[in-house]
């Protein structure tokens, strides 16, 4: 080292070293820092503006489905209001056919045009349709019903039947006050289907029985159509039997037994009833309706076509319920349609069986004697029978010995005979009465 030059020493060497650690991993600068906070800040703000607008969406969607759903209930609510106004309409249309309803509107006059049915024409009650059923069945609440649908009230008048007399049948008529062509006749008091109730059925059947009678089943007479003509109209043209879904007689088939008596006295008169199945609101499935109709077709011999369910109104049910009514007025309907043909075949039935005695009577006066016809003449007009022995010769020589030949050949024949005025107006009234 030259000389004036001056060498450090090794301590202030030492002195003026100085030594900083810096962590690489950690940004201390204030710069670096605020940057960073800003950063935490625009996420903040970001993430609630992603959750403000996903609540706006969310409530959106929640407004559109409130929406979907108010308008959806408008429309079912229209659609219903919709629906109960056809129902209002039907039934109106249906009652207020029944409350005109006249004999021969439900197949027309014109089927009837070749029979006399004035005695049903002018008739009071018209139509009567009976109703059986056992006790239990829901007739009376089947009547009730059918009465608050016609009648527009808020209860019925038949008096449900909860016990009463075997033995004891009380007859009864309904709608028989509306101004219509038909009522119904309520049977109460059928327990067992055994010969002695057969046989009040058949009289009440022909009228021998009638509304507001109460009589004991033993001992009836019985009678049937052959001499109950005359009161025709006092017959039940048509027959409902009701039955309950839950009725163990039905399901067991006991009731398709007890009513074979029945049914084969129904069918070749041409009734074929109509069956109600009550208390249906009890059964659960389609499959069981559709068994129970099979055996309560089987039991009353209604065709299928012919079964009608129904749920009664029950007495504490006030509300009107028209799916009931329209129900039981198309059942009133039925029985109706099947009464008026009933009435067709039953006195078609008669006319034919007039014209047959007719016919045989005229062939048995085709070959009446003269003795024989004078003999009847006598015994009418209470005449003594020499009286005519002159007579009786006279026509013998002219050949006339029969009732068909005195007849034919009156005209000819009555200025000969030696009888006054008096005997041949006697005997020209019974030639030509007969013919």
């Amino acid at each position: 080292m030259g000389p004036g030059v001056r060498t450090p020493t090794l301590s202030k060497l030492f002195v003026k070293t100085k030594v900083v650690y810096v962590d690489k991993y950690t940004d201390v600068t204030e710069k670096r820092v605020r940057e960073a906070e800003e950063r935490k800040a625009k996420e903040l703000r970001e993430q609630a503006e992603r959750e403000r607008r996903e609540i706006q969406e969310a409530e959106r969607r929640d407004e559109e489905r409130r929406r979907h759903q108010q308008h959806q209930e408008e429309q079912e609510r229209l659609r219903n209001a919709e629906r109960l106004r056809r129902l209002q309409q039907e039934a109106l249309g249906e009652r207020t056919k029944l409350l005109l309803y006249r004999f021969g509107d439900k197949h027309g006059l014109r089927n009837f045009a070749t029979i006399d049915i004035r005695d049903m024409q002018q008739s009071a009650r018209g139509l009567r349709i009976g109703m059986f059923g056992p006790s239990g069945s829901g007739k009376s609440s089947f009547i009730n019903t059918c009465e608050r649908a016609v009648k527009q009230t808020i209860r019925g008048t038949c008096e449900t039947q909860t016990s009463g007399q075997e033995g004891t049948i009380l007859v009864q008529e309904y709608l028989d006050n509306i101004g219509s062509k038909f009522c119904l006749v309520d049977t109460r008091g059928f327990f067992n289907y055994g010969n002695e109730e057969f046989t009040a059925m058949k009289n009440i059947v022909y009228g021998r029985i009638k509304a507001g009678e109460k009589i004991e089943v033993t001992g009836e007479e019985q009678v049937d159509e052959s001499n109950s003509q005359d009161t025709f109209t006092d017959w039940l043209h048509a027959i409902v039997i009701v039955l309950s879904a839950k009725d163990p007689l039905l399901l067991d088939g006991t009731h398709t037994t007890n009513l074979n008596t029945i049914r084969h006295f129904m069918k070749p008169r041409g009734i074929a009833p109509v069956t109600v199945i009550t208390h249906v609101d009890r059964v659960r499935g389609n499959h069981e309706l559709e068994r129970i109709k099979l055996k309560a077709s089987a039991a009353t011999g209604s065709p299928p076509n012919h079964v009608y369910f129904i749920q009664n109104y029950h007495p504490e049910h006030e509300e009107r319920d028209f799916n009931t009514e329209l129900q039981a007025m198309k059942i009133l309907n039925a029985a109706l349609v099947v009464g008026e043909r009933f009435v067709k075949i039953s006195k078609q039935q008669h006319q034919y069986d007039e014209e047959t005695k007719q016919a045989a009577a005229a062939r048995s006066r085709t070959r009446e004697s003269i003795d024989d016809f004078f003999d009847m003449l006598c015994q009418t007009k209470k005449i003594p029978h020499d009286r005519f022995s002159p007579t009786i010769s006279a026509l013998k020589r002219e050949d006339v010995t029969t009732t068909k030949l005195l007849r034919d050949h009156w005209t000819a024949l009555e200025n000969i005979l030696p009888i006054g005025p008096r005997m041949k107006t006697y005997i020209k009234d019974a030639l030509f009465e007969k013919s």
